[in-house]
């Protein structure tokens, strides 16, 4: 059953979270792209720049203008106003700040242009009942102290602004002039550093308005304790005493603290929040999944990685290490007592494994949303905002609540597919590719086969197929490289069903623009022997590599099972752009793609005249028949199944099919030997895609002990490592039955990774994964050009040093 997640799930995540380490600025612009599209019951607000707070010196930290996004109230709520603060952690030395600089955290210029309103910020009563209709304000955090910092000197060296404070006021000032000055209601809120930035800046919040103003302020995972991390070290105070010195900001500091403490630990709530005078309302879980992992359990106090899976998913936690947790709770209680038991104090700590619930629908107010006392976070902090009653409450101890939303850090898909619809599910797959694909690429429009319909060569939805093509030029003007896109396979009509519905199994679904790099770049610097070709790009919208053919459409479930006519119209439509007049010509592909690649190259071959250079790549398409960790046959029999409904026995090597049954002439082993074609492999021996669906599906591993270790390799334990080296020895064996013709080439390394040649980074680029000190890129090139051969195999893992992009 694990296999129908796989276009929308593993297929994906597997290949993002392996490449995206090394690529901060691509993840953050990803989390940008994840929290507008997963915001479910949001709509999108516009930004607003301040740029009259320039000449202030009230800037980001690369010295850009301030920025908000602002949705007016409306009816009774005319006259309220909610401002709300971003978060996102903050940088204590000049180093750090520089990062952050080059980010949408430090700089209004990397800053999209909507996001989405949810949860607190929503405009629609059922979701928000209390401020829908109040003038909603997101502040964007740019400055990386929370709003504290203040320094006049810019070295002109980092060109560094530390400008928090400055920022906080004008950005006030500019919501005062639209009409904030006459609110009858107010509300500073933020959520993790900006909820430490509603903490900080409440009372002065509160001296914006007349007293006749009701002005309360809430955070949420803003409490950040003072606690020492699992090795004893005072880690976090030692940070937070270098964000103050590194920004200047004592003086922004709550002076009632500053004059009994030094001002690194005026940063904690704990130590100043008893001195604020304004009614605050403190919103946390007592195990903040962001304080575990960067207070309690960071990365310098654990670098054997023995946290590593317990942090990812509480889940996997062992006794130990939840007897850990839970002291840090007691020590969070201990702390928050900091607060005061005044009335005009509020709290909601909940026993979840979570961080920020106040900006997602799914946590602020939905019918499966946390509770405590049997009461929603919406209405805790509405009534206590409106004075109906009081909310002062702490949750019982891990794991005591079922309604709580513990947060998965690996897969993401868990979080997506179950708490989201599967439109914004495709919505924020398409958003995450275009950001992962940033690197050196560039769209190309989609083009619609629109005559192959008459033809019946369809999707499974029976819309027509669809690719998208830049043509080459100069030298490269009679070349061709058609790609084949990748995304698993569907086995019985209910997941056929399924993929009809999306960008798999229906052009109708389909992005109307498709991101060009790595193999696909038109820059020599990333793409030196293809760059000036024309390039194909085929979707994949059958569901069994092309191979389908079953004329008969059920009208109940109207699948049409084509995809061997969809190839076949595909290619015609190319050949009548120009590729009949090729002088060289490639066909590649990636997963499932990189499997067309295979079974489809000697009908590629047949459409060239005989002195046309034809050559196929596989791109991670080398499928193994092994058995799973039960024991099980789990993929022989999935393909079986896959062959049979898409009627895919004729359109399979027919020197295959005379000899075995049509499923196993799905598995590469069973077909290469037979290929006429000159052909390349592109492999991972420890393939991620094939160690989690073929070595260790779901069904092989029901009580999820491979779930750590299926996320990083390094997690893995000495018999998972040692199952996974078995792996390896099948996957070399099977590949044996390739040949070692000199038509046939292979690069198959250690990394643990899925699909390389469409992502700049592993394609071409200074830190691309090499073997024998030679990239993907240029082993390709040359075994194609026939400059020289290229049969390596590298030795089992971890014996090289790979870089972060192998993983």
């Amino acid at each position: 059953m694990l296999f129908k997640l796989v276009p929308f799930a593993d297929f994906f995540f597997w290949l993002h979270f392996r490449m995206v380490a090394a690529r901060m600025g691509q993840w953050l612009n990803l989390l940008v792209c994840a929290l507008i599209l997963l915001k479910a019951d949001g709509f999108n607000v516009g930004i607003t720049y301040v740029e009259n707070a320039v000449a202030k010196g009230a800037v980001c930290l690369d010295g850009s203008p301030p920025a908000y996004h602002f949705d007016k109230g409306f009816g009774a709520g005319i006259n309220n106003w909610l401002v709300h603060i971003e978060g996102g952690g903050w940088c204590n030395n000049v180093t750090t700040c520089l990062e952050r600089k080059k980010t949408r955290l430090g700089s209004s210029k990397q800053m999209v242009k909507v996001v989405a309103f949810s949860g607190m910020l929503s405009n629609k009563q059922k979701f928000n009942p209390d401020f829908y209709n109040w003038n909603r304000i997101k502040v964007r955090y740019c400055d990386g102290a929370s709003f504290t910092g203040d320094v006049e000197a810019v070295n002109p060296a980092n060109n560094l602004h530390f400008r928090g404070a400055r920022v906080f006021q004008a950005v006030m000032e500019d919501l005062m002039a639209k009409g904030m000055k006459n609110a009858q209601n107010a509300v500073l809120s933020g959520c993790s550093a900006g909820g430490l930035t509603s903490i900080l800046h409440c009372d002065n919040f509160r001296a914006l308005f007349p007293v006749g103003t009701k002005v309360k302020c809430f955070a949420d995972a803003g409490y950040f304790i003072n606690a020492k991390d699992v090795s004893g070290a005072s880690h976090i105070e030692q940070f937070y005493a270098q964000v103050v010195a590194t920004h200047g900001s004592a003086k922004h500091l709550p002076a009632s603290c500053t004059s009994r403490l030094s001002p690194g630990l005026c940063f904690f709530p704990q130590y100043m929040a008893r001195q604020i005078t304004t009614p605050l309302f403190i919103i946390n879980a007592a195990y903040d999944s962001w304080q575990i992992k960067n207070i309690l359990a960071p990365g310098v106090a654990d670098p054997h990685g023995t946290w590593h899976s317990c942090k990812l998913d509480i889940n996997n936690c062992s006794p130990t290490q939840l007897q850990t947790m839970q002291s840090f709770r007691t020590q969070f209680l201990n702390a928050l007592a900091g607060l005061g038991i005044s009335s005009s104090r509020g709290m909601f700590i909940d026993a979840c494994y979570a961080h920020c619930q106040t900006e997602m629908q799914e946590t602020w107010l939905r019918t499966d949303s946390p509770v405590l006392g049997k009461m929603s976070i919406a209405k805790a902090v509405g009534d206590w905002y409106f004075d109906r009653s009081p909310f002062q409450k702490i949750d019982c101890a891990y794991p005591c609540n079922p309604t709580c939303h513990n947060r998965l850090f690996y897969f993401i898909k868990i979080r997506i597919i179950a708490r989201s619809t599967m439109g914004q599910w495709f919505n924020l797959l398409v958003c995450a590719l275009i950001v992962l694909k940033a690197q050196a690429g560039f769209n190309v429009s989609i083009t619609y086969v629109e005559n192959a319909v008459a033809k019946g060569a369809v999707c499974l939805d029976g819309s027509p197929p669809a690719y998208h093509f830049d043509k080459g030029f100069g030298a490269g003007i009679n070349n061709w490289l058609v790609h084949i896109d990748g995304g698993a396979w569907c086995n019985n009509v209910e997941d056929c069903s399924k993929r009809r519905d999306s960008s798999y199994g229906s052009s109708k679904h389909m992005v109307k623009e498709a991101n060009f790099t790595g193999i696909l770049s038109n820059e020599q610097k990333f793409n030196p022997d293809f760059y000036d070709w024309n390039r194909v790009r085929v979707r994949y919208c059958d569901g069994a590599s092309f191979t389908g053919d079953v004329e008969a459409v059920n009208p109940e479930t109207n699948l049409h099972f084509r995809g061997a006519r969809v190839f076949e119209a595909v290619m015609g439509d190319l050949l009548a752009k120009g590729m009949k007049n090729a002088q060289n010509a490639i066909l590649t592909g990636c997963s499932a793609g990189g499997l067309t690649s295979i079974l489809h190259c000697d009908n590629f071959r047949a459409l060239f005249p005989v002195d046309t250079r034809v050559k196929c790549f596989a791109d991670a398409g080398y499928f193994v028949n092994v058995k799973d960790v039960s024991g099980a046959s789990h993929i022989e029999e999935f393909y079986k199944q896959v062959v049979a409904l898409h009627g895919s026995a004729n359109h399979l090597p027919a020197s295959c099919t005379s000899r075995l049954s049509p499923g196993l002439c799905f598995f590469p082993e069973n077909v290469a030997g037979q290929i006429k074609t000159p052909l390349f492999i592109i492999n991972s021996a420890y393939d991620s895609w094939q160690i989690s669906n073929i070595l260790v599906p779901e069904d092989a591993d029901p009580k999820g002990t491979w779930s750590s270790c299926k996320v990083d390799i390094k997690t893995c334990s000495s018999t998972q490592l040692q199952t996974m080296q078995g792996f390896r020895v099948q996957f070399l064996n099977a590949l044996s039955e390739l040949g070692n013709s000199s038509t046939r080439g292979m690069l198959i390394d250690s990394c643990y990774t899925h699909c390389r040649t469409e992502y700049q980074q592993a394609w071409f680029s200074a830190d691309s994964p090499v073997l024998d000190k030679t990239s993907i890129a240029k082993a390709v090139g040359d075994w194609y050009y026939d400059r020289s051969p290229f049969q390596k195999i590298d030795c089992p893992y971890p014996c090289n040093p790979l870089p972060e992009s192998c993983f």
